[in-house]
Parts: structure tokens; sequence; C-alpha cells
């Protein structure tokens, strides 16, 4: 069967397996990271590789919708998580490497080559409520975990990205966002997308029904974690969750820490190796987050979570599904003077504020996309996952408590001369690729 699943490109690119969807994200905006540094980062791509198709894998709890011509994952949520592969177009049929690749480096957001998934291959599922050990057998995932891991080993970077999506998107949607930050990143790590069955239409979310969808999707996504950590090579596995997903991830975090009480941070970071567990623009309360931190912060090597002043998805959240605070909307007052204190004491929890500062530089970092849509937001993504860096050493400013004990700074922003900060980190790692790309090294 492994052997099967390594013909997969190939049985994609001959169109054997097809899907289509009506409305196409297009390429994300170039992140400063590129435009700034002159750093490409598909230089160092070998000629044998520069396909454009881009490979990468599926979890998803959706159920499954078959054709005779086509597998697709509908809105129906499962009882199983499936796994296999999916390959993801860039660009129209005659896209050619050399236009991709000015396409990646070219700034603003007009003209984005599309995404199109050109086909999906399932190879293999498990019951959402199943234990690592049962969920890596033969007869389950263990096919698609034994290709997941030859693609880590033969990959120049040995870590995994498992992304998971917002709410009111559908399964193409997960894979296209892992296949294109997979691109930004150099094309050098495994991908994977994480699909929970949410709806298209924020009414489905809004009323709570995908809500309860996004808590039920989350063991799954725990146990995923364990078997990539068991059986796979993988050197870290980061996690990227944006908006309704960071409630997913968030109870997931809370999950693993559960089943592994008897394992401090050392330890668990030897049998999970979680490492960047990054909430972008997350839509979740303040208070479940505070009460689930303790335990993501163990089993994490870094937290990270961006909020915005002007994030208005998360603003009405707050005002119409209730539930209180939302960690990725700004709040001055959103936790006690006790609980920052806490806080601080959490080492490896970092909050990017992207709005503070936008008097200095001249504009605010707004919406809900912005992560991924603004290229100064962008690079951070990609450097705090694709890098060892710390936030002061990806061009981030920390703002100084103003209370001296305990002095950690917790908050960072992005200052105006950024772009001044990422050329300097491209000089200090040797350009393109940054040095740290090619050569990763462990925190």
């Amino acid at each position: 069967m492994a052997r099967v699943l390594m013909l997969v490109p190939t049985m994609l690119v001959l169109g054997l397996l097809s899907a289509c969807r009506a409305s196409l994200e297009p390429l994300m905006p170039t992140p400063a990271l590129f435009t700034e540094t002159g750093v490409d980062p598909m230089a160092h791509i070998p000629e044998d590789e520069r396909w454009v198709p881009r490979r990468v894998y599926y979890a998803t709890t959706r159920d499954r919708t078959s054709t005779r011509r086509a597998i697709d994952y509908g809105n129906r949520a499962g009882e199983q998580l499936s796994m296999g592969a999916a390959l993801v177009g860039f660009g129209p049929e005659d896209m050619s490497w050399a236009d991709l690749q000015a396409a990646t480096l070219t700034p603003g957001m007009d003209g984005r080559p599309p995404l199109t998934i050109n086909g999906v291959f399932e190879a293999g599922r498990f019951p959402i409520d199943a234990t690592a050990a049962e969920a890596a057998q033969p007869n389950r995932a263990g096919w698609v975990l034994e290709n997941i891991d030859q693609a880590v080993s033969s990959a120049r970077d040995k870590d995994i990205l498992v992304y998971v999506h917002g709410a009111k998107v559908d399964f193409y949607n997960a894979c296209a966002f892992a296949a294109q930050l997979d691109h930004f990143m150099g094309r050098d790590l495994t991908s994977v997308a994480f699909a929970w069955p949410t709806h298209q239409n924020i009414f489905a979310y809004g009323v709570g029904g995908d809500v309860g969808r996004a808590y039920h999707s989350a063991p799954a996504l725990a146990t995923l974690l364990e078997v990539l950590a068991s059986d796979t090579s993988a050197r870290r596995i980061h996690v990227l969750c944006w908006s309704a997903g960071g409630r997913v991830t968030s109870r997931a975090m809370a999950l693993l820490r559960e089943r592994h009480a008897d394992l401090d941070h050392h330890a668990l970071q030897e049998k999970l190796r979680i490492d960047t567990v990054y909430f972008a623009a997350a839509d979740v309360p303040m208070d479940q987050f505070l009460e689930e931190l303790p335990a993501i912060h163990e089993v994490a090597g870094e937290v990270v979570v961006t909020q915005s002043s002007h994030d208005g998805a998360l603003a009405s959240a707050e005002r119409f599904m209730g539930g209180g605070l939302r960690i990725g909307l700004l709040h001055d007052d959103a936790v006690s003077e006790e609980e920052r204190i806490w806080l601080r004491e959490l080492e490896r929890l970092h909050v990017i504020d992207v709005s503070r500062g936008a008097d200095d530089r001249g504009f605010d970092i707004t919406g809900h996309r912005y992560w991924f849509n603004h290229p100064w937001a962008s690079s951070d993504v990609l450097l705090a996952i694709r890098t060892d860096l710390g936030p002061a050493d990806r061009g981030l400013v920390g703002v100084t408590p103003d209370h001296p004990s305990p002095a950690r700074e917790i908050i960072w922003t992005i200052p105006s001369d950024y772009p001044d900060r990422l050329r300097n980190l491209a000089v200090v790692r040797d350009g393109a690729p940054l040095r740290e790309w090619a050569e990763p090294s462990p925190k």
C-alpha cells in the first residue's frame, strides 16, 4: 500500500482523480520577508523537484463524498478521521515553474494565481476516539503514516506543519492553505491539513452548531499529533491554527496533556515533539484559553497568540455568539493584574499585538485575515514556524511590563523599522535561502 501511495502524484497528474471548486483561493500576498530582502524561497529547490503542483497530506473528520470520478469530503460530521494525500495546483494548467517563481516574488494582491485541488487519494481512516496505537495499525492509518514518514525522511527540513482552518470553509480551503504555507516556507517540510466539518456559512457557526463540531474534532487532532510523533521521524511538529481552528487546537492540546499527565514538559517534548503552536486571530474565548493554557504551555515548545484591535469577525463573535472576550481581539482589560503576573511566568508564551505601533508605522494591521494577507504579519508566521528564532531575533520588539517584577516581556509588536530588521536577518542568515531554513537547528 505504501508503494501505491507513492504513485499518487503520478496518478493525479494523469487526471485519474479530480476535484473542482466554484470559488478558488488565490496565492497569499508575498510576505515582506522576501520582498524586502530579495530572498527567493524557491531558488534553492533542486531542478528535479521543480514541479508546480505540491502534495500535501490531510486528516479530516468530514464524511467522505465520492463519485466514480472523484473523492471529496462534504459538510457532514463523521465519526472517523480519514487520512490521505491531496495534490494542490498553483495557477492555470499551463503555469510554468518560472511563472510561479515570478508570482511568488511579486508583491501586492492583484493577479495572484489561484490554487486548485487536482486530486485526492484516501489511504486510511480510524475512529475519532481511537488511541494512537489503534490509529497507527496497518489496516487503519498505518499506510499513510508510513508515507508521511518517507516524505519527512526525504525532505530538507524534517519538521511537520499541521494547519487547522477556521469556520465557514470547506475541505479544499484546508488543503489550499496548507499548500501555500508550505510553498512560502521553501517547500522544505511536510504539511498536513486538518479539516474539521464546518459549513460554508457563518450562521452554522454563529448559532453554535459548528462550534460543537470543532470541539468534537479535538480528540481526533490530539490523536493525529500523537501518531505523527510516534510513527514518523519528524524532528518537530508545529501547529498553526486560525480563527475557530483555535478552539479545536486549544482543546486538543489540553487533551494531550491529560493523556500524558505523568510527564513533565521535558518528557512531553521528547515524546510528542510539538514545538510552535501558533494561534492566528483565534476565536477562542479568553476564559477557556486561560483554563487550558497551562496544559498548552507544558506540551508546546512555544505558544504564539496574535491579536488585533480591529478584527471585525472576532468583534461580531463576541457580540452575537456569547462566550466572552476572544484571545485574538485586543482588549486592554482582558485579564486581571493577577493574571498578567501569572502569564509573565509562562516563559514560552508570546503575544503579538499587531495593532500596537500603528501611528509610528503609518498603518494598522487589521481584519481577520491579516496573518496571511498582510506581508509583515505573514512574515512572522513563517519565521516562527520555519526557524528556531525567538521573537526578538525575528525582528519583533517587546513591550516592557508596567511592573518590574517579573519583568519578562510577554507582549511583542511589529516595529516601524521591521523591513530593516528583516534585511539584517537575511544578512545574518546568509541570504537566500536563509541558512536557518536550509539547516534548521533544534531549539
